[in-house]
Parts: structure tokens; sequence; C-alpha cells
């Protein structure tokens, strides 16, 4: 991870000295040029009392001329105890980088003026962008192949499991922009109403039997787990909304070759670097030349589909 974002954004990683707030984390110095530009800590596996999430959260807030930024991935991945290799699942690792890709926009964009406008401190329907187009990268093969070993033999991971892999990671993309759709209406219809007359269970379960084609199950409580229903608000529309823009951007990047191509650093001083200071449209202007697309998205959306429609015909 850390040798692709390296590449990516033009920065290098340094293990740093300090120490971190327990014998598992990891403190690491970012370099731009030869100049430390932030610090973060990596704490990565469970433990008894910590979170039991994953997150990217600020230490220090940067800002420009004054405090250097500081933030930490807060993460429970298998691991981190003796005789436990750490093998993670596909999804672990979309999830490594998804969380990355706050941590360097924690990072880069926290040399601002103001303290309230560093790092990721943009309105809520923009600030999922970074974390899910970095994801995007972690499906690119000879990315993929620089760090998929196996870790006893040290073999790498196969193009023909990969491509497997990334038709079964595709399978039922639509039903999961359905289910996106889903929470994005019970997040707004749980906060437009006054709390007072406001039945949980019935526009939970109203809104699973108009929006989703599964049978509901009574007793179904799942606004209980539902974390961001709180830490979102109404907002949780921002994962479908920043989907579109991730995609969008990802899609400049050359394929051919991901890491080195002049989309990285147009990225980052375009949008990362930015932190909060401008409104996300501007960004997205000021990177893609205009208003966001979703052409990116109907392509991700079917890519399962036209690979094997693909592979059919040759």
């Amino acid at each position: 991870m850390l040798e692709t974002a390296a590449r990516l954004f033009k920065i290098e990683f340094r293990r740093a000295t300090a120490s971190g707030w327990h014998a598992d984390v990891s403190v690491f110095d970012v370099y731009d040029a030869g100049e430390r530009v932030g610090r973060f800590y990596l704490d990565m596996h469970p433990r008894d009392g910590k979170d039991k999430w994953f997150s990217a959260s600020p230490v220090v807030t940067g800002v420009r001329g004054g405090a250097m930024p500081e933030a930490a991935l807060i993460c429970n991945f298998p691991g981190g105890e003796e005789g436990d290799p750490g093998l993670l699942q596909y999804n672990d690792v979309v999830t490594y980088f998804h969380e990355f890709g706050h941590l360097m926009h924690a990072i880069l964009g926290g040399h601002t003026e103001w303290a309230g406008l560093s790092g990721f401190a943009t309105e809520g329907d923009f600030i999922e962008v970074p974390s899910q187009m970095l994801e995007e990268f972690f499906r690119d093969e000879k990315l993929l192949q620089a760090f998929a070993k196996h870790y006893q033999t040290g073999e790498t991971l196969s193009s023909e499991t990969i491509r497997k892999m990334k038709l079964a990671g595709a399978f039922g993309r639509a039903d999961w922009m359905r289910s996106q759709l889903y929470y994005t209406t019970l997040s707004l219809d749980l906060h437009d109403q006054n709390p007072a007359g406001l039945d949980l269970d019935s526009v939970t379960r109203h809104l699973h039997r108009s929006l989703q084609p599964w049978t509901w199950l009574e007793g179904n409580r799942m606004y209980a787990s539902f974390g961001h229903l709180t830490g979102y608000s109404s907002n949780y529309y921002t994962y479908a909304f920043d989907k579109v823009i991730a995609l969008d951007f990802f899609a400049q990047f050359d394929p051919a070759d991901l890491l080195g191509c002049e989309a990285g650093t147009r990225y980052r001083k375009a949008v990362l670097e930015q932190g909060g200071s401008k409104p996300g449209r501007q960004m997205v202007r000021d990177f893609l030349g205009r208003d966001e697309e979703f052409q990116a998205l109907s392509t991700w959306l079917n890519e399962e589909f036209q690979s094997e429609l693909l592979a059919a015909h040759g």
C-alpha cells in the first residue's frame, strides 16, 4: 500500500522514531521533495477495548506555516498475533485502499491557510471521492501482482486468479447500487420527520419492501447496526453521489501506467492538496475540465457482463 501511494502521489514514507498510543501502532512520516509534510499512525489489528470498525481520523489538524498534519488509520484486519500471517480477503484490501485514500487526503490537504478547511474537511457530499477513487487502483493486475504473493512460497498471484477474482468482485454491482439507494433513502426519511411520531420499524419495513427484491423478515432491526445513520445523519447519499465522481476521476488515469501517468500529479494538486478550501464542484471542474458524467459509472456497473461478452466473442 505504501509503495503504491508513494509512486502515485510522488511522496516518500519513512518510519518515524515517535511512538504511538500502543505497541501495535506503526508511525510513518511523509516527505515531499525531502521535506517532511505529515505523519500518520497505522493501528491495524483488533484488540480489547478498541473500536471495532475501520476509519481514518485526524490526530493533529494541519495549518500552513503552523501545525504539521497528523492522521491515523484505525482498522481491524487479520493478524497482529504471533503465528498469524494476517492474510487479507479481497474486500479487506479494498477497504485498506479506501481508508488510505482518506488518509492521503488528510495529509496532503492538511496545509491550508485555515484549520477549519484542512485535510478532508470538505462538504459532506464530496468527502468519499478520494477514498472511493483509490479503491479502483487495487483492481489493476500489474499493481496487484507487485505485492500479492503467497506468504510462504513468494509465488505471485496468477493472472487467471486475478481475472476470476475481479469478475466475482464485479458480480451484482447493480444490486450493490440498489442497496446504496435503500440506505440513502432510509437515512433521509428518518431525518426529515418529527421524531416524536417516528416509527423506525414501519419506515424501515416500507422502504425495504419498495426498494429491495429480498423478502422482508419480521424482527429486522438493521437500523440498530447502521452506524452511518447517526454519523452521516441524512447525508448517506454521499457514497452513491461520490461514486460517480470517483469513477470519472479514475477514468482519467492511463490504464497502462496508473502510477506513473501525469493524472496522479494533477489529481493531487487539483483535489487532495485543496483540502476543503474549494467547493467540491470547483475541484471536479478543475480536475476534469467539466462536471462529472455517468459513463464511467455505467461502465463499472456492467464490467462483469462486458468482460464475459468479450471473452465469448474472442
